[in-house]
């Protein structure tokens, strides 16, 4: 925005992001070189507080599955390293590390009724809204972990939590007006559609572009494994369902907990039943293959999602080079890994299709960028009159585009320091672009802010949250600096 958002603009670029949803309606990783601790697993200290491998394994396994997921399930390991989520897990453990021995030096601790009172409340560990202990036990044997281990980590979530909560402070009216202002400004507006000129490409260009970015098309990182499957072979009769029912019936819940029948469950009784009774003959053929006294089925080449391993197993096969028997619908699995086959940069014909994909859309850029330069010396364009931050359905009625391109446009117009400016359309990919001239501005919507006040106070409120949460983690990195001990090396 124009003045007002360049003399707050410290407050702005942090509170936009909030105010936008508020108003507008992984795997195993090798963690480097250790120079181990008093424990191997400890990866670094902050005085007597560790921070151990399944610590930073935990936070980057929650980190890329939050990526993955807003990459619509594409994030492999490689891409992940290039986003930093190793770095990233262990500074956030450390982070953990230090407002925990912030607690104990300060005499802030978790009492057993805290404790107890937060596991039984959980709800994936109740049954009809109680807690149950054999479904705590499930779960704690489905995640590799023991009770021991488990509380020791709520533990540790409870005290940053009452740590954290103590920072919570009402809003001085000052700072709700400021941000009201920045949510609630509207600019009136000109705008007009351009579409992007025609680009075309010769095939010495589209060498050149791809000898200087060969680096960027590479194939996809393979791997030769090695697989084998132990199939679920064995008779089971109907008492033998019947009693394993009976025994692990707690096993067997609807998703409201809610224990399922005989009839209703038997299809995975049975599952379960044979698994149990075939066990011993995956075990006795993991050891065999070991000694080569049987094969493993080969694939090479193959790529992370595969008809073999999910996944997670695929994840955890690269980490240990070994899979011990892993219950599947084919049967009990037992992989290995053979060869990492790298990455390797492909050939101008291989890559001559990605390659000038990508250089039509970097020259239809530069063009399009050039003609709405160029054309915002004299438009006129739509006057869309006074555009606040809910008045998407409005820009896109107006300028006959979608919700979604009014989002985009929206965003940018008032992202904007300048009274001119374009939006792209798309951003990655752009076909065409908006110039806009802001010609007016009223810098707080009083029917809007009362109507969302409680919203206002609420991002507020979080906006200080994280303030202070930041202001405090850097000031105990200063406190604790010389207490910090590193044993491995990202």
């Amino acid at each position: 925005m124009i003045t007002f958002m360049q003399t707050h603009r410290k407050w702005l670029i942090i509170t936009i992001w909030i105010a936008t949803f508020a108003f507008v309606g992984a795997g195993f990783v090798g963690w480097g070189a250790y120079s181990y601790g008093k424990k191997e697993d400890t990866v670094a200290k902050v005085k007597d507080t560790q921070i151990s491998v399944k610590d930073v394994q935990t936070i980057y396994n929650r980190l890329f599955n939050q990526l993955n997921k807003a990459m619509g399930g594409k994030l492999d390991e490689a891409t992940a390293k290039q986003f930093g989520l190793q770095k990233a897990a262990f500074q956030r453990a450390l982070t953990r590390a230090i407002l925990i021995q912030f607690a104990k030096d300060n005499g802030i601790y978790i009492t057993k009724e805290e404790l107890a009172k937060n596991i039984e409340l959980t709800s994936i560990f109740q049954t009809n809204k109680k807690f149950n202990k054999k479904l705590y036990k499930k779960f704690l044997a489905q995640v590799n972990l023991t009770p021991k281990e488990y509380e020791a980590s709520i533990r540790k979530d409870l005290i940053l939590n009452k740590i954290l909560s103590a920072l919570s402070t009402p809003a001085h009216k000052v700072t709700l007006d400021t941000i009201a202002s920045a949510i609630f400004m509207e600019d009136k507006v000109n705008a007009q559609i351009i579409n992007t000129p025609g680009v075309s490409i010769s095939e010495n260009e589209l060498k050149t572009f791809w000898q200087k970015n060969k680096n960027n098309y590479k194939s996809q990182t393979t791997y030769d494994i090695g697989y084998y499957y132990v199939p679920l072979n064995a008779k089971v009769t109907t008492v033998e369902l019947h009693n394993y029912y009976t025994e692990h019936k707690e096993n067997y819940t609807d998703e409201n907990g809610k224990i399922l029948s005989f009839d209703q469950a038997k299809n995975r009784v049975k599952l379960d039943l044979l698994a149990s009774k075939t066990k011993r003959d995956a075990i006795i053929t993991m050891k065999k293959l070991k000694k080569s006294e049987i094969k493993f089925n080969i694939s090479k080449n193959t790529p992370m999602l595969n008809n073999y391993l999910n996944t997670n197993l695929m994840k955890k096969l690269i980490q240990t080079k070994f899979l011990k028997p892993v219950l599947t619908k084919k049967g009990w699995l037992i992989a290995k890994l053979i060869n990492t086959n790298k990455p390797e940069v492909l050939s101008y014909e291989k890559a001559k299709e990605l390659a000038k994909a990508n250089l039509i859309i970097q020259k239809r850029r530069k063009a399009l960028i050039k003609l709405a330069q160029n054309e915002l010396k004299t438009f006129k364009g739509v006057n869309l009159g006074f555009i606040g931050r809910e008045d998407m359905q409005k820009i896109a009625k107006k300028l006959n585009i979608t919700i979604d391109e009014a989002g985009v446009f929206e965003q940018t117009l008032f992202n904007s320091k300048t009274a001119t400016g374009y939006a792209l359309l798309p951003t990655n990919n752009p076909r065409k672009a908006i110039i806009f001239k802001i010609t007016a501005q009223k810098l707080l919507n009083i029917a809007k802010y009362k109507k969302y006040i409680k919203n206002v106070e609420n991002s507020t409120k979080q906006l200080k949250q994280n303030t202070l949460e930041q202001n405090l983690i850097q000031k105990l990195m200063k406190l604790y600096e010389s207490d910090i001990k590193m044993y491995m090396k990202i």
